[in-house]
């Protein structure tokens, strides 16, 4: 009982407790703010204001996007703006590694810390919880919770896989946002900050009007029309960029796609241990956030079997149950669990086909992963630093699947597929009619969209220098596409 008091008593968060947990421990330079931030910060401003909704937030996403330095960064923002409200911080893991549970650390909170029960509680107070999934029972402590400590902001991360995985009840009180891997315009800014004396920010407007743009344009002559008049907004970022870094934009682009997408990663600087760091990544995930979800399922497929079926998914990511039962030796239908899981731990995206009906049947789906630099590290197990081109390629379409889904609902977005015919690699169902949108590098022109129904296409290629019209698609350099 003596371990989780003191566990307890050392929850309260101080400006010196923060200070340590938002810095860089060699430069002591504050890690850069994720544009996430903003919402969260809203969040906290609408409930401490007027008692808004959401007051409890769960953040969702990828090991190593930073949530843990975000609920940091949210309690710096509360100590400087609201000195007189409390937080509290508990790590799930160190509580359950202890021998205690999340409901036992709670009711310890009361009488110790409190002095009075949740229900009593009459003034604000802002409850953290780190890695809450951690706790098999972690869905009813917090909604207890949230139910009797009214005045309380709630804040907790935790796994995809586990978060999403909520009870109804709870899914009704705690507000889930996923974190996503750095956007480009996120990773310019974060090393910007970290290497230099000063800091590149986006253009303020320009990703909403690119989405505006790109996916709700009428016709194709508007969406050419509209892209050059942001033009001069684009260029004058690039050119702040290269003043900064004395590089060629390419170079930045291919280091932010391979390996600096993720942020737990940014201050690394050897490639082959930032591989190697996204391989223990997987393993982590496998092993202990899977192994938590199939405690509630029919699942008995050991972490090797895993493994070896996301190898195969990482140089063929087409759902083909025949193919990948051979070449892994899975059985179908163990297949379709694992992918299940996959998806719901945002280590894949799986994508549906464009059309009827049928496109609910898992071989009419297509695989990307969350980040192209989890595919590169698995292909880097079969080729070492000599990943063929053709593989390249598919991280170009990772990071732009990865794009398209945080950007627009994912209901929207498709795969095109059609025997023996080239065919776009995603089709977004925004207005009456789609638009068809192929990925490639190296590409300046395409016959992808020779024979699709569609408002218009757009090909994006890190080969092309200027938006341009070619028949019925619009050439659509990269760098404007990352912007979003």
């Amino acid at each position: 009982m003596d371990e989780i008091k003191i566990i307890i008593e050392n929850t309260k968060v101080d400006k010196q407790v923060v200070e340590i947990k938002i810095k860089n421990p060699i430069t002591e330079k504050k890690y850069p703010q994720r544009l996430f931030f903003v919402l969260l910060k809203k969040y906290v401003d609408d409930f401490l204001a007027i008692g808004s909704e959401p007051r409890m937030v769960g953040m969702a996403g990828l090991r190593g996007t930073g949530k843990t330095t975000l609920m940091w960064q949210i309690a710096e923002y509360i100590l400087n703006n609201q000195q007189n409200i409390p937080i509290y911080f508990f790590n799930v893991n160190d509580i359950i590694t202890a021998g205690y549970n999340l409901h036992k650390a709670l009711k310890v909170f009361e009488q110790h810390i409190l002095k009075k029960s949740f229900r009593e509680l009459d003034t604000p107070v802002v409850l953290l919880f780190d890695e809450v999934h951690d706790d098999e029972n972690w869905a009813q402590s917090l909604k207890i919770l949230y139910d009797e400590a009214r005045t309380a902001f709630i804040l907790c991360t935790g796994s995809s896989a586990l978060l999403l995985q909520q009870t109804a009840d709870l899914a009704r009180r705690m507000k889930i946002e996923r974190v996503y891997p750095f956007r480009f315009i996120e990773f310019i800014t974060a090393k910007s900050f970290l290497e230099k004396n000063s800091t590149i920010y986006p253009q303020k407007g320009l990703s909403n009007s690119l989405k505006q743009i790109i996916f709700y344009s009428d016709t194709l002559n508007d969406l050419k029309n509209q892209l050059l008049q942001k033009k001069s907004q684009v260029i004058e970022y690039y050119q702040n960029i290269l003043s900064y870094f004395g590089n060629n934009t390419e170079n930045l682009i291919l280091e932010y796609i391979k390996y600096h997408n993720i942020p737990a990663f940014l201050m690394y600087r050897e490639k082959t241990l930032i591989l190697g760091s996204i391989r223990d990544l997987f393993a982590r995930i496998i092993d202990e956030d899977i192994r938590k979800i199939k405690k509630d399922i029919n699942f008995n497929i050991p972490s090797d079997i895993i493994s070896k079926l996301l190898l195969q998914l990482a140089i063929s990511d087409e759902i083909n149950f025949d193919v990948l039962s051979n070449k892994s030796g899975i059985k179908k239908e163990e297949i379709e669990n694992i992918l299940d899981i996959l998806d719901k731990a945002e280590l894949l995206i799986i994508m549906n086909t464009y059309g009827g009906a049928e496109t609910r049947i898992w071989k009419n789906k297509k695989i990307f992963f969350m980040s192209p630099s989890l595919r590169l590290a698995l292909l880097s197990i079969i080729y070492g630093q000599r990943v063929p081109d053709n593989y390249i390629s598919k991280l170009y379409e990772d990071i732009v699947a990865m794009y398209l889904t945080k950007t627009l609902h994912q209901g929207l977005i498709s795969v095109y597929k059609q025997k023996n015919e080239p065919t776009p690699d995603f089709m977004i169902s925004t207005m009456e009619k789609p638009i068809a949108l192929e990925v490639g590098i190296g590409k300046q022109q395409t016959n992808q969209f020779s024979n699709i129904d569609c408002r218009y296409g757009i090909l994006v290629s890190n080969n092309i220098d200027e938006i341009s019209v070619e028949r019925n698609y619009l050439k659509l350099p990269l760098d404007y596409f990352l912007l979003l």
